[in-house]
């Protein structure tokens, strides 16, 4: 018997922590001759009791965020200056303003509704305005938030999925499908694709830039897949930092404390003659390893990264950015060697401004990436990718359209028994193109959206991925929307080409498939935002996805397996956001999100797992977070978060909250005290059939310079 390693890095728990085909090699005494894989049945709540749950949590959360109200009796009104006038005339923010902490916390509601984001559409929309469900999470949010990485910043979004899974490894989703290696979101950073064909999925921990210089996360729960590509099936996330005009000078930024090691980093920005603006930063972290459940044994990791940005404005309709990165890390496996990562990226970005509705974009990237698993994997990839886009306004139709080269090269290493790639190195490429026309049919009142985009991939051929969208804006403060889209995870070498036990060492149990093909979504999507008064507003999304050729592990002659697209599915749900400026000194939003996912086989399919291993989702979460900003220079922000229970296997539900206390000692010092998971000693997030880590309580302090 093969056993496998506890974890194999973030891809290969798929291999199948999940989808049973390794569960089967690692404990085969588990397996059954009628074909199933023994998992009990974890008792969930029913949807009525759910539904309670929230209802009663709600009304909780209202109670405890109205406790501050007493506050401001006691230090009066005045103290926190004029409120801001219902009759104040509503302008857009500037650019600088969209990025600035300091600037932003000022903004009246109308106007952080009005802020623009890029995603849904891929040119510059208010986000008030979206045929999407589209969350903004800003810089001032993810400062507020205390967090020390980007998956804990991705909490701060409606209806994610985020869930640690030990030191080093995220379970991170939308709608549903999360797993330690959730395929079905595209992510990018800056435009450089993030995900890997090796699994469709992202490595959460190298993904790190200086959280100081994130300028936002646009993150799009629903199918992007007409202007992002395959495996932006159930939503995608981009993320984006600020330019180098906006960060000059030196900053800053560390902290530790207790269950918290300690982090830092430096950056400077500078200016070459009148239009050329540059950073360079360096940071460190040291992110002290989960405590094994039951057992307390942790694997402590550390990841050091640098990089630089440069952008120039030489004429008025020319921009021009170059940027790159390079980091190299180690994570500690707690029975094997210890984990290291390193690799290296660099973009080039030109923008040419035709006039106010029309620009060209041409970006070209290189990456490297390199992940050592002792005595299991190894790889090295290296990526290019060479992009073109073009939109315009022709009428009142605005047109986005371009097309994308991507040639990715791996090098894998087959280092031991459990399992190999064959072939041990491959080169995919990815060629695309894409248009979407939005056609303004009233001005103001009604939008339709129409696009599709056609790929050629070295896995699974050519793929189409349209969209209809529509946008209703009935009057003042009011959208209604809704989208019909179809998209598409494209195979990867774990579909295609995985293999195991390793065959240099025993003739291999689970055989590869190259004819494992895409799976595939049609998604509905209705939504509606309303801004109630001035100060309130409200953001409804609702969803009903049809899945076709889901992953499965089918049992072959002989006592062998394959992996094969014969499962199928539905899952629905909704969620419902709220932000409310009490004064302007405080604001009190949040979200909850109910889900429902029901995966069965298909015609002819025999999944060991019987539709068990492509999905681990709670059907009910929420969140509601304070911002107050008190006399003295103080900020205190506090939030609660609720995750209902995962079902394979079972993880209980938890209730949590963090806090974030910080003090602008003086014009340039800021210091603070954050405390994260506080309502216990520590809880799993994720647990994992052979080994789970509880996620424990913290307290650390931040210091925070800039000269």
């Amino acid at each position: 018997m093969y056993k496998l390693p506890d974890r194999f890095g973030a891809i290969l728990a798929v291999a199948f922590e999940q989808s049973a085909a390794l569960l089967i090699l690692a404990n085969p005494e588990h397996f059954r001759p009628e074909g199933r894989i023994a998992f009990k049945r974890c008792p969930r709540f029913s949807r009525r009791v759910v539904a309670e749950f929230c209802l009663r949590g709600a009304k909780t959360l209202g109670l405890i965020a109205l406790i501050p109200i007493f506050a401001a009796q006691i230090f009066g009104q005045e103290a926190y200056g004029p409120a801001i006038s219902p009759e104040a005339p509503a302008e857009a923010p500037s650019r600088d303003l969209s990025s600035s902490p300091r600037e932003l916390k000022k903004l009246p509601l109308e106007q952080l509704l009005d802020m623009e984001v890029t995603s849904a559409s891929r040119r510059p929309e208010k986000l008030s305005e979206t045929s999407s469900a589209v969350d903004l999470i800003t810089s001032e949010d993810i400062e507020r938030a205390g967090v020390t990485n980007i998956p804990d910043a991705l909490r701060l979004g409606t209806g994610m999925e985020v869930a640690q899974v030990d030191g080093h490894t995220w379970a991170i989703s939308a709608r549903g499908f999360d797993t330690t290696v959730s395929n079905k979101m595209q992510v990018l950073m800056d435009g450089r694709s993030l995900y890997t064909p090796l699994f469709s999925g992202v490595f959460w921990d190298v993904q790190q830039t200086f959280l100081p210089d994130l300028e936002q996360i646009e993150v799009i729960r629903g199918p992007g897949a007409t202007l992002w590509g395959a495996n932006a099936v159930n939503g995608v996330i981009n993320i984006r930092t600020k330019s180098a005009e906006e960060t000059q000078g030196f900053l800053l930024y560390g902290g530790g404390g207790f269950e918290a090691d300690g982090f830092g980093g430096l950056r400077y920005g500078g200016k070459v003659g009148d239009d050329t603006y540059y950073r360079v930063y360096v940071m460190h972290q040291n992110s002290e390893g989960l405590p094994l459940e039951g057992d307390g044994m942790e694997g402590d990791g550390q990841i050091t990264q640098g990089g630089f940005r440069l952008d120039s404005k030489p004429n008025s309709e020319d921009t021009i950015t170059v940027q790159g990165d390079y980091y190299s890390g180690s994570f500690e496996q707690l029975h094997s060697g210890d984990i290291d990562v390193d690799g290296e990226n660099v973009l080039g970005r030109w923008t040419r401004q035709l006039d106010r509705d029309s620009s060209i974009m041409i970006q070209s990237y290189y990456d490297r990436t390199h992940r050592f698993i002792p005595g299991v994997f190894e790889e090295e990839r290296n990526t290019f990718d060479l992009e073109l886009q073009d939109q315009l306004r022709y009428g009142e139709h605005y047109i986005v359209w371009g097309g994308d080269y991507r040639l990715s090269h791996d090098d894998i290493g087959n280092l031991g028994p459990s399992l190999a790639f064959l072939p041990d190195s491959d080169t995919q490429h990815l060629v695309s193109v894409y248009a979407q026309d939005e056609w303004h049919i009233i001005p103001d009142t009604l939008y339709l959206t129409a696009g599709s985009k056609v790929e050629y991939n070295t896995f699974s051929g050519f793929e189409i991925q349209p969209t209809g969208r529509f946008t209703w804006l009935p009057g003042a403060g009011q959208t209604i929307w809704g989208a019909i889209s179809r998209a598409v995870r494209t195979p990867t070498r774990i579909d295609q080409d995985l293999a195991a036990p390793n065959p240099a060492f025993s003739p291999p149990v689970l055989l590869p498939n190259g004819d494992f093909g895409s799976e595939v979504l049609v998604a509905y999507e209705l939504g509606y935002r309303i801004k109630a008064t001035n100060d309130l507003s409200f953001d409804l999304a609702g969803y009903y996805n049809d899945y076709t050729n889901l992953r499965s592990v089918e049992p072959l002659p002989g006592g062998k397996f394959t992996i094969e697209n014969k499962l199928e599915g539905d899952s629905y749900g909704g969620s419902l956001g709220m932000r409310w400026e009490i004064a302007n000194w405080w604001r009190v939003d949040g979200s909850v999100s109910l889900r429902e996912i029901n995966i069965h086989k298909a015609a002819g399919g025999h999944d060991v797992n019987n539709g068990t291993g492509e999905a681990n989702d709670p059907e009910c979460s929420f969140n509601i977070h304070s911002a107050m900003d008190l006399p003295c220079q103080v900020r205190f922000d506090s939030f609660l978060r609720y995750v209902d229970d995962l079902p394979h296997p079972h993880t209980p539900s938890y209730l949590t909250a963090d806090v974030r206390l910080a003090w602008t000692v003086r014009k340039n010092v800021e210091v603070a005290i954050v405390g994260r998971n506080l309502f216990d000693e520590g809880h799993p997030e994720f647990r994992q059939a052979t080994s789970s880590y509880e996620v424990e309580r913290s307290v650390f302090a931040t210091l925070k310079c800039t000269y």
